[in-house]
């Protein structure tokens, strides 16, 4: 009888060494998968560029993402052989923007959060001092202008947040996303920014966040576009990118809205499809301490599968159904940009990331 338990229980443990084997295994091939599509789009990236830009519409917008997604998979300024084409898609971004602001006509102020991100992050990273130095002076004026433009209004529905261009008094939940990002990477370069404004940012971001089903349990967790409104994917996906970032105590709220992606998982279709998983799966990622990385894992696995399925054969990430045309007519470069800067949530090179 003892020789039969203990065979027993030699078995269970022989096959559970063997199944830990094989998951191992499955990662280190989904890994490998991984950064095969990520270089196979970073090469379509290059292969677009022309005169340091990117992009058919909204070049400020593409060129920065190119350069962020380069830096998230390891190229730096200083590389031998990438480093030059991204030297020049950020001087392509500064010769064609006046002082602080860095923005285009179309959207212009994402296009400046967009560009002052990039900015901000390529500090230090080119290995020449003077360089460096003169990023630091232009990413600082770009941060000031971003804080300048923030909302100062005292109405709650919007105060805190910003607008997309100086026309329109309505606050954008996912732009303000984009902007505290800003800050956060400022804040780490050593660029001075008011802790009030970050407050008074993340309330208005977080304000729209459903904490009532109310008869719609699909709703609770989820975040709105407005404080009446019903969940929107982009919206929560910005929402919980935020939280994760400056309200990581703030537990009860991120278990919501973490809950709200598992019963969400990721899907090919739009709007904001690239833009929203962008900040999904950081906002995941950076919250898998609470739940051991299990939310993380079930909605980026899935996320995964859909991008792999459709990258194309020249490495390019196309856009699913449901976007408008002013999205679309920044071309493949801001999808492609967008899915490498997905695809490496979890490689903490840029320190955004970290």
């Amino acid at each position: 009888m003892r020789k039969s338990v203990f065979a027993g229980f030699i078995a269970v443990a022989f096959f559970a060494a063997f199944s830990a084997s094989q998951l191992l295994a499955a990662d280190n091939r989904e890994l490998e998968m991984r950064k095969e599509m990520v270089v196979r789009a970073q090469n379509y990236l290059f292969s677009i560029q022309k005169e340091g830009a990117l992009g058919d519409a909204r070049q400020k917008t593409v060129t920065s993402l190119f350069v962020l997604a380069s830096l998230s998979s390891g190229y730096l300024p200083c590389h031998p052989e990438r480093g030059p084409a991204i030297k020049a898609a950020s001087e392509w971004v500064l010769r064609n923007s006046s002082g602080a602001f860095l923005g285009g006509e179309e959207e212009p102020y994402a296009d400046h959060a967009m560009a002052a991100l990039m900015l901000t992050e390529l500090v230090g990273t080119t290995g020449n001092v003077k360089l460096d130095t003169d990023l630091y002076s232009r990413a600082r004026q770009s941060a000031e202008y971003a804080l300048g433009i923030q909302n100062k209004g005292v109405d709650p529905q919007y105060y805190g947040g910003w607008c997309r261009s100086d026309k329109t008094r309505v606050n954008d939940r996912m732009l303000s996303a984009w902007c505290l990002y800003l800050l956060r990477a400022a804040d780490l370069c050593g660029i001075e920014v008011p802790e009030n404004s970050v407050t008074r940012a993340v309330e208005f971001v977080s304000a729209s966040q459903k904490f009532e089903a109310r008869g719609k349990p699909e709703e609770l967790g989820g975040f709105s576009v407005d404080a009446e409104g019903l969940t929107v994917r982009s919206t929560t996906a910005a929402g919980l990118a935020v939280l994760a970032l400056f309200d990581s105590g703030n537990e009860k709220a991120i278990s919501l809205a973490r809950d709200w992606f598992v019963r969400h998982p990721a899907r090919w279709y739009g709007p904001n499809f690239y833009e929203m998983n962008f900040f999904a799966v950081r906002g995941l990622y950076r919250t898998k301490h609470l739940d051991g990385g299990k939310a993380f894992k079930q909605y980026y696995n899935c996320l995964f599968q859909v991008l792999k399925e459709r990258q194309e054969p020249d490495g390019s990430f196309p856009f699913p159904s449901g976007h408008g045309a002013p999205l679309l007519a920044m071309g493949n470069g801001y999808s492609t940009a967008l899915a490498i800067l997905i695809l490496n949530v979890d490689r903490g090179v840029i320190p955004m990331d970290k």
